[in-house]
């Protein structure tokens, strides 16, 4: 009898389990889809921005899909190429043919899919907002909905904010570029890259206008 008590207790809380992990993963797929926001991941560097943030804490199931953050250039050298895989969701940074930085990425979701193809850096602005998504804001800062577009009339009470996209690299004069934002390791965004915000911060220190950058399918 002892033996049966044991045996069903062990199946509920491993039933409970289960049913924690799989409200978590709802959550996650439910989480917000803006161009905005930040993504915490295990992180491997040795200095910059990354360094700070070294042995941030984060939800493992969360992480579930994100690779490790690498980032180990050498900054006296130029960034030699970026290169995005966009069926793996994931960047890396390369001086010469050396992997010196890498990291999972957002993106864009069906309806605003990623260019493919050769690109350069243009621009760089660390302090660049959307010219076509944003959210709508009461006047007490509470989001009241964020997924607006520029131009949508706003509800009562609110007012429009376009989204912000840090340290700003673009590729394209339609706005696609490179920036931090809510890394998911899946497609998310409106067409730009989403990069975790402490790597988009080292990046954009290192990365120059004219810089290659590779999207590949």
């Amino acid at each position: 009898m002892r033996s049966r008590l044991a045996l069903a207790t062990v199946l509920l809380v491993g039933t409970a389990a289960l049913l924690i992990l799989s409200a978590s993963a709802r959550a996650d797929d439910e989480a917000d889809d803006s161009d905005s926001g930040g993504s915490g991941q295990n992180i491997s560097s040795k200095g910059g921005s990354l360094k700070r943030h070294s042995g941030e804490v984060v939800d493992w199931w969360y992480n579930r899909a994100l690779m490790p953050l690498v980032w180990d250039p050498d900054p006296a050298k130029p960034i030699s190429k970026i290169e995005i895989r966009i069926g793996e969701c994931k960047l890396f940074v390369y001086q010469g043919d050396k992997v010196v930085g890498a990291t999972s990425i957002s993106t864009g979701k069906e309806g605003h899919a990623t260019q493919t193809g050769t690109f350069a850096v243009t621009q760089k602005d660390k302090d660049h907002h959307s010219n076509l998504y944003g959210s709508f804001v009461d006047g007490s800062g509470n989001t009241v909905s964020s997924n607006a577009q520029s131009g949508q009339a706003a509800p009562a009470g609110s007012h429009y904010e376009a989204a912000p996209m840090l340290w700003f690299l673009r590729l394209s004069d339609d706005g696609t570029g490179l920036h931090a934002g809510y890394v998911t390791g899946t497609p998310a965004s409106h067409g730009c890259i989403r990069l975790p915000p402490p790597f988009a911060e080292d990046l954009f220190a290192l990365a120059q206008v004219g810089t290659k950058v590779e999207i590949k399918p």
